[in-house]
C-alpha cells in the first residue's frame, strides 16, 4: 500500500495493537485502514464570555473530541514529531492549536477587517508531541487569544474559526463582541452609588438602561417603595409604580444565574407578566433567593461607599404602604466608562 502525504491529505491512522508503520505489510495480509480525520474527531471553540470589555483578556478553549470507539493519533502536519503522549498526560499543546495551513491558528473576521487573523503563524522550531486520544476521549487548551491577536483588544464584533491540522477539520464560528464597558453613577439625596452592568448576563436590559440614562429619563425620579432588608424600587415616571418608558416599550426576560443578594439590581415586572420589564428597577438590600431565575438581574452596586449609600436609602422611615416619608430622590444617573484595569492587576 502506498503511503500518502500527511501534509496534503492529513489522513488519520486508527491505532490498533502492534499496528505496523504505514507502507509495511500487515500480518496475515490485513490492510491498515486510513480515514479522513474529519470522520474521527470533532473540534470546538468555547468561551465563558461572548461580550468583553476593551482591553480585557479573551479566554477561549480549544477542544478536540474523539468521535470513535478507537484510539486516534494526531500530529502537526509539517512539524517534526516528538514524544507520543495521551490526552491525560499533557493536554493539548499550543502547537496543535497553531496547526492550520502554514501553521496558522485562528481565522478571525471583523466588520472592518475580514482577514485580521490570517497573518498570525507559529512554526515550531522543535519536535512537537504526538497526541493519542482514547476512545471518545477529549483534550483541550484554554488561553488568552488576545496575546496572539492584539486586534481583539479593540471594540467591534468578531467571528472566530479554528481549522487545525492543515484545515482538515473546522469549528462552528464563535461570535465575540468587544465593547467599551460602561457603568452607571446614581446620584441620590442620600449619596451616590456606582452600578456595574452585567453585559454577559442581560445585554438587552443593559442596553435599555444605558439608553434611558443617557436620555436623562431617570433624572429627578424617585425610589418610591422601600421594603427594609429586602429592596428599594424606583425609576417610575409617575412616581407610584404605574409607569413605563415614554414609548411604552417592554422587554422579554433575560433570566440568568446571578444571585439576588445585597446590591443586585433587577428589572421590575408586573405580577404575572414576565414580558413587562420596562424602566422600573429594584436594588436588593439583602439575599432574596426566591427571586433567583424569576427576575432579570442586570447590574450590581459596587464598592463600600456605594453600599453605604444603599444602606441609608434602605433604612429610611416609611409609612404603612412602604412609601418613604421623605422623598428618596434620584438626582441623576450618568453613564461613564469603566476604568481600565491593567491585565497584571486583574
Amino acid at each position: 500500500m502506498t503511503s500518502m502525504s500527511t501534509w496534503l491529505l492529513l489522513l488519520l491512522t486508527v491505532a490498533t495493537a502492534q499496528t505496523p508503520p504505514i507502507g509495511d505489510a500487515a500480518p496475515n495480509d490485513e490492510q491498515i485502514v486510513e480515514e479522513p480525520i474529519s470522520n474521527a474527531i470533532r473540534v470546538l471553540l468555547r468561551s465563558d464570555r461572548t461580550i468583553i470589555p476593551v482591553g480585557s483578556p479573551l479566554f477561549v478553549e480549544f477542544v478536540i473530541q474523539n468521535k470513535t470507539g478507537s484510539p486516534v493519533t494526531l500530529s502537526v502536519p509539517g512539524a517534526l514529531k516528538g514524544k507520543e503522549t495521551s490526552e491525560h498526560g499533557m493536554g493539548l499543546p499550543l502547537e496543535h492549536v497553531f496547526s492550520g495551513q502554514n501553521f496558522r491558528g485562528l481565522e478571525i473576521a471583523a466588520e472592518s477587517n475580514p482577514d485580521m487573523g490570517g497573518r498570525v503563524t507559529r512554526k515550531p522550531q522543535y519536535p512537537v508531541p504526538v497526541i493519542t486520544l482514547a476512545p471518545y476521549g477529549t483534550v483541550g487548551l484554554r488561553f488568552d487569544v488576545a496575546r496572539f491577536y492584539p486586534g481583539l483588544h479593540q471594540s467591534g464584533k468578531y467571528e472566530l474559526r479554528w481549522k487545525p491540522y492543515a484545515g482538515a477539520v473546522e469549528t462552528a464560528p464563535l461570535q465575540i463582541e468587544v465593547v467599551a464597558y460602561k457603568q452607571a453613577l446614581i446620584e441620590t439625596n442620600y449619596g451616590s452609588m456606582v452600578m456595574s452592568l452585567l453585559y454577559d448576563k442581560a445585554p438587552k436590559h443593559v442596553e435599555n438602561f444605558i439608553q434611558l440614562a443617557q436620555d436623562r429619563f431617570y433624572n429627578a425620579k424617585t425610589f418610591h417603595l422601600v421594603y427594609q432588608n429586602q429592596f428599594i424600587l424606583g425609576g417610575c415616571p409617575n412616581g407610584d409604580g404605574t409607569g413605563k418608558r415614554t414609548d411604552g416599550r417592554t422587554f422579554a426576560p433575560e433570566f440568568n444565574d446571578t444571585p439576588f443578594d445585597l446590591g443586585t439590581v433587577g428589572m421590575a415586572l408586573i405580577q404575572g407578566d414576565v414580558n413587562s420589564g420596562s424602566c422600573q428597577f429594584f436594588i436588593c438590600l439583602g439575599r432574596q433567593p426566591k427571586w433567583d431565575g424569576n427576575y432579570t438581574a442586570f447590574g450590581r452596586i459596587q464598592g463600600p461607599e456605594s453600599l453605604e449609600t444603599l444602606r441609608r436609602l434602605g433604612e429610611t422611615p416609611t409609612d404603612d404602604l412602604r412609601h418613604p416619608k421623605e422623598p428618596l430622590k434620584i438626582k441623576s444617573i450618568t453613564i461613564t466608562d469603566v476604568p481600565f484595569v491593567p491585565r497584571e492587576l486583574e
